[in-house]
């Protein structure tokens, strides 16, 4: 047996390796353009906008980029490597999404289902009318009794259906808004603090919801419902879930709620610059005036390596670039990877079809459908490029971050892209924009 293992690991070895090598010609990619990526990218690192950046580029099922620059951590100067682990927040989304569909499959549920049918918290839930001192009362009463003090919670009038929650149109939200009634039940609430999934939804079934479900569109915490779905319809805890039935198929040895002691030194610090006073809240951290980047979450300390019993569907894992893009290839390849199915085809083609047609956007700080884009059930939708004006495919689908990982899927051109960063207040970088452009500027074949 030892002689057999000295023999093989060799080989071992430099699989490792290869799993990291790229081959842009095999890729139909121009080795020329694809320094234009890496300059952009570079650019934010060297500029102080970013402390490091990995991305990573497959088409035609060959890697035709893989690139690392910057720090994992900038103060102690900390190399970022090719094997870091990053969070990457609402990029859990499709994964759990991914996993509810798979017990769609085996005839657990319906798609039009009640979900107070398998989550009873959830039957009895209220909805949030503004009432207007203006339409009912006249100026005068408006300028007496202060607008925002005149509300009505009711009963809603249709079911939160299982879709509903796949394709945020629950009535759920964030909290996120302009310090509304909701938003303030939100903070009040501290669902984030929740001991589990089961402690969470009981938190989160007695906030009234933004809008009717099924009227609308929402960015929120619905995926975070489905992950409480996966448990109590398979009977396991969503990381075992996970775990078993996605991570172990598809190899993602470094996907997480929880980061092992043995790979703490390989997980990367987040960074903030500057963000809206009315977001900091959800940080409860201080911040730096100067506009320099500043640590918010370092590894040691970090709660992704502490005992973590609450597990976020909608924002809770961590992951490397090489885990994310086992998951992309399968997406992409229709389901299956290396012998393993993990959805059919035909659900996948369910999953990544617009399913907001006639459904408008009703809040919040994330807006679709809108330019171009819409939404599946777990995933963006690209419809229109000339209305998304960035280059691309339609048919597109991806998502991305709170710390700014961002990763497409284009069937059209047998492409998968994914980029890493760990900043909170990226979108004035425009970085998963520049990304996408560079990518796609770099085919030519």
């Amino acid at each position: 047996m030892l002689i057999r293992l000295i023999i093989l690991f060799p080989l071992f070895v430099s699989l490792l390796a290869a799993q990291y090598s790229a081959n842009p010609e095999l890729a139909g990619l121009s080795i020329y353009r694809l320094e234009g990526l890496k300059k952009i990218m570079y650019e934010f690192v060297d500029e102080g906008k970013l402390a490091g950046v990995q991305t990573a580029i497959i088409r035609n099922g060959s890697i035709g980029h893989y690139d690392t620059y910057g720090y994992a951590d900038i103060d102690s100067k900390k190399q970022l490597k090719d094997d870091a682990i990053f969070r990457i927040y609402s990029m859990t989304k499709p994964i759990v999404s991914v996993a509810l569909m798979m017990l769609y499959e085996e005839g657990k549920f319906l798609l039009d289902d009640p979900v107070h049918k398998y989550i009873p918290e959830m039957k009895n839930l209220r909805v949030y009318k503004p009432v207007f001192t203006q339409n009912f009362f006249g100026s005068t009463l408006g300028k007496i009794w202060p607008l925002n003090k005149l509300r009505s919670v009711r009963k809603t009038k249709t079911h939160m259906r299982i879709i509903d929650l796949l394709r945020h149109t629950s009535g759920l939200g964030y909290g996120w808004g302009s310090n509304t009634y909701v938003d303030r039940k939100y903070k009040k609430a501290d669902i984030w603090e929740s001991k589990d999934t089961k402690d969470f939804i009981n938190k989160i079934s007695k906030i009234p919801l933004y809008h009717e479900p099924g009227t609308g569109w929402r960015y929120g915490v619905s995926t975070d419902v489905c992950g409480y779905l996966v448990e109590v319809l398979s009977g396991q805890s969503l990381d075992e879930f996970l775990s078993s039935r996605i991570f172990m198929p598809l190899n993602m040895v470094d996907t997480h709620f929880q980061v092992p002691d043995n790979k703490i030194n390989r997980f990367t610090t987040n960074y903030i610059n500057n963000i809206p006073e009315k977001y900091r809240w959800l940080l409860r951290k201080s911040f730096n005036p100067d506009g320099k980047l500043m640590a918010i979450d370092n590894p040691d300390s970090s709660e992704f390596t502490k005992n973590v019993t609450f597990f976020s569907g909608g924002g809770g894992l961590v992951s490397t670039t090489k885990d994310y893009v086992q998951f992309c290839k399968m997406i992409l390849n229709q389901g299956e990877l290396n012998g393993s199915r993990i959805l059919s085809p035909k659900t996948i083609e369910l999953m990544t079809e617009d399913h907001l047609k006639f459904i408008p956007h009703k809040g919040g700080p994330l807006s679709l459908p809108n330019n171009g884009t819409s939404f599946g059930l777990g995933f963006s939708v690209v419809k229109n490029t000339a209305a998304k004006e960035v280059v691309g495919s339609v048919g597109t689908h991806g998502w991305g971050g709170a710390a700014g990982t961002f990763f497409g899927i284009d069937p059209e051109e047998d492409l998968i892209f994914v980029l890493m960063i760990q900043l909170i207040d990226f979108d004035n970088l425009k970085i998963s924009e520049r990304f996408q452009a560079m990518v796609y500027q770099s085919i030519v074949e």
